[in-house]
């Protein structure tokens, strides 16, 4: 499926309306007349999840809804706290540090809620398989991308992993990316050796077989533990990948980096609408990801985490327990923080 003829599909616009609160115990109207969902750029994974999440909620709460393309996630989540728009899609790594207020945020952002995590990400560095490079370790002294322009916590998570393998950005020679799929051109033209990716975007399938060789997926350094790797980027952690069909460029068994994208709401959204949300992803979840591949690694019963950075919403709260997706475990994470 090409993302461009996708979001010709998802991305609508309809009338505005009020809906009732479903599995309350009484109706109340919602507030939101419209709904926008910030995203990455047109022709990015987030930009489709958008039009995705635009759909549903048009179809099943009756609210005008539309994603809406900015440069990078840092951007629109100041946007989201102030409650100039709706929701917006924001990685782990980014809710975080908005949330604590660090750099480049300039100050805490503690009107943002979480509604749900919709993607899970396997992200790591990648080389040309012709290059020899096999772990983080053989990037020292090569050309690496290790900051993208669009969007700073990438950056973080970039130091993060070298530093599984004991290097530093000083260790490598660091260049500049205007963004992640700049970033694989840059490497297929040899014009860096080595950049991160989200292994699952189709940009990464496309650049693998356009070189001769293809593409390998490098695996983390010995330090490369949970822990180690939430002290260096709170957001980040690691699994191990499997080869398959849909990645070809993962030789073996691989210890990569891996984060979380959640969809989160600005100030304006209230429990109702919060509530709704949470259903309405939560029922239709499986139809989801039949139409928009990238969430096909997320269960239903695992839009709820007690991992997240920024607190649930109260309404979408409400929801994941009268289903029994709320635990223990989310109820101490989120504790003192609502």
């Amino acid at each position: 499926m090409k993302i461009s003829k996708s979001l010709a599909t998802l991305v609508l616009a309809g009338t505005a309306g009020a809906f009732a609160l479903s599995g309350a115990a009484t109706t109340a109207e919602a507030k939101l007349k419209s709904i926008t969902i910030g995203s990455n750029p047109a022709g990015s994974a987030y930009f489709l999840i958008a039009g995705g999440f635009a759909k549903l909620f048009q179809e099943n709460l009756k609210i005008r809804s539309t994603g809406q393309p900015h440069a990078g996630s840092s951007v629109y989540l100041p946007l989201m706290d102030k409650g100039e728009i709706t929701l917006g899609l924001n990685s782990s790594l980014d809710s975080g540090m908005a949330y604590k207020g660090a750099a480049p945020y300039k100050s805490a952002m503690k009107n943002v809620r979480t509604i749900a995590r919709v993607w899970i990400l396997p992200y790591m560095y990648i080389v040309k398989e012709n290059s020899g490079l096999k772990t983080i370790a053989d990037l020292k002294g090569k050309k690496v991308v290790v900051n993208f322009k669009t969007n700073v916590s990438l950056g973080q998570a970039n130091r993060a992993i070298l530093a599984t393998a004991g290097l530093s950005e000083n260790d490598v020679k660091s260049v500049d990316a205007g963004g992640v799929v700049s970033a694989i051109a840059m490497v297929v033209e040899g014009r860096a050796d080595s950049t991160t990716v989200a292994l699952t975007m189709p940009a990464m399938r496309k650049a693998h077989a356009s070189v001769p060789g293809g593409l390998r997926v490098l695996s983390l350094g010995p330090k490369g533990t949970d822990e180690f790797m939430e002290k260096g980027m709170s957001g980040l952690y690691t699994q191990v990948m499997q080869p398959g069909k849909r990645i070809p460029f993962v030789r073996g068994a691989t210890k990569i980096a891996t984060f979380d994208t959640y969809l989160n709401a600005g100030s304006q959204v209230s429990d109702e609408d919060a509530y709704n949300m949470a259903k309405a992803l939560h029922q239709h979840w499986k139809k989801l990801q039949k139409d928009i591949p990238p969430l096909r690694a997320v269960k239903a019963e695992q839009l709820v985490t007690p991992l997240n950075p920024i607190p649930y919403h109260r309404g979408a709260a409400k929801y994941y327990k009268e289903v029994g997706l709320w635990t223990a475990a989310n109820e101490k994470h989120d504790a003192g923080r609502w």
